[in-house]
């Protein structure tokens, strides 16, 4: 019986010391603000808290500590929670992540939940990721972002490519012309060259002066 009692209040020390996320699997759409409540025990309200991500708890990758923030992820702890709120939500935010409890002679408290972001707001199966900020702020406004798709990147490379060559093409083309016409020009300067200076000479036939006096028989 004593063994009894002692396993059953061991579990529920475990249980009042462990992080507990609010939800285990949570659905939000793109440019949305998403908000997570870790609970905790309140003796660990001075110990480091942060968010991080990934599959594996001991191999995620820190995002944040408490209470520093970034651009993307704030966190604000109670004292027996830890807020995090995620604005400005894009795709690639779709993943696992986890709140964790860092701790110096004992394994980190961790638990952990799923997002999943949409495009289409209206396909949520609940309305927890309302846009709030459970962490206090004011909601961050998303503005779309200026992103080119790789289809845009590819048309993009395409059409400078052809201006390119068009260019080309005309420059060559216009280079040739040129280069034509100036040889066309030179060689009719040649020509008439060589007509003005041609000189018809008679060569004398042996023997007989160079100018034959009017009315001389040969």
């Amino acid at each position: 019986m004593v063994l009894v009692c002692v396993h059953v209040c061991m579990c529920v020390c475990v249980f009042t010391d462990a992080m507990v996320m609010d939800e285990k699997v949570k659905e939000s759409f793109v440019l949305d603000t998403a908000s997570a409540i870790c609970n905790y025990n309140a003796r660990y309200k001075d110990h480091p808290k942060y968010w991080c991500r990934g599959y594996f708890r001991d191999y995620c990758n820190i995002i944040a500590f408490s209470p520093n923030s970034t651009n993307h992820v704030t966190l604000r702890d109670t004292g027996n929670q830890l807020i995090v709120t995620m604005s400005c939500l894009t795709k690639e935010d779709t993943g696992w992540y986890w709140c964790g409890i860092q701790r110096d002679f004992a394994r980190d408290d961790m638990d952990f939940t799923e997002l999943i972001v949409t495009d289409n707001k209206g396909t949520l199966a609940n309305d927890f990721w309302s846009g709030k900020d459970l962490s206090g702020n004011k909601t961050r406004s998303c503005k779309a972002p200026k992103v080119v798709s790789e289809t845009d990147h590819s048309r993009t490379s395409i059409l400078i490519i052809c201006i390119l060559i068009t260019g080309l093409g005309i420059i060559s083309i216009i280079s040739h012309m040129t280069k034509r016409r100036r040889g066309q020009r030179n060689r009719r300067a040649a020509l008439g060259t060589a007509k003005a200076g041609h000189v018809d000479k008679t060569v004398p036939l042996p023997g007989l002066p160079k100018t034959i006096p009017f009315g001389t028989q040969l």
